[in-house]
């Protein structure tokens, strides 16, 4: 549930970021990107790709993309963490699943956007985008909802 929430919470921080006109430079290559694994092709060329509107198909492929692998996969990481290792299981989840989202948003600086042709941490992005600040703004969302969804499970037992 933690990581659904999440996931959600995160979507709605970038809407909103986009409504105040921040630009991440993530738009909608998240499907196009998906699109080609099904190729073997795990690169795009995100400059040229970016200029051409989303089809309704990429947008919901992306979003649906986003939600398995940030609400299952992503978020799977962090009790497995406690589970496989001598950490003890905090009896606060807050901090620790924020520190959690910060640490996921180099997923975006060392993975997306290299793929998407932007360099790590994006800085070959593209003109006018904000790669730096968002992401770790949005990704602490999403690790500070993983904490209060568990924290809430918690005090439920």
């Amino acid at each position: 549930d933690g990581g659904l929430v999440g996931t959600f919470v995160m979507d709605v921080g970038a809407r909103g970021l986009a409504k105040l006109g921040v630009n991440d430079a993530l738009g909608g290559l998240l499907g196009r990107w998906v699109i080609g694994f099904a190729r073997f092709e795990f690169v795009i060329d995100g400059h040229k790709e970016i200029k051409s509107p989303e089809t309704l198909f990429e947008s919901r492929l992306g979003v649906a993309f986003h939600y398995i692998f940030g609400g299952g996969g992503v978020a799977l990481v962090y009790p497995a963490w406690f589970a496989y290792t001598d950490f003890a299981f905090p009896d606060n989840q807050i901090v620790p699943g924020l520190i959690f989202g910060a640490l996921s948003v180099g997923l975006t600086w060392f993975l997306q956007y290299p793929c998407f042709g932007f360099g790590v941490f994006g800085r070959r992005g593209p003109e006018g985008s904000s790669t730096i600040l968002p992401p770790i703004f949005l990704h602490s969302l999403y690790g500070l909802s993983i904490g209060v969804v568990l924290q809430s499970r918690l005090q439920v037992c």
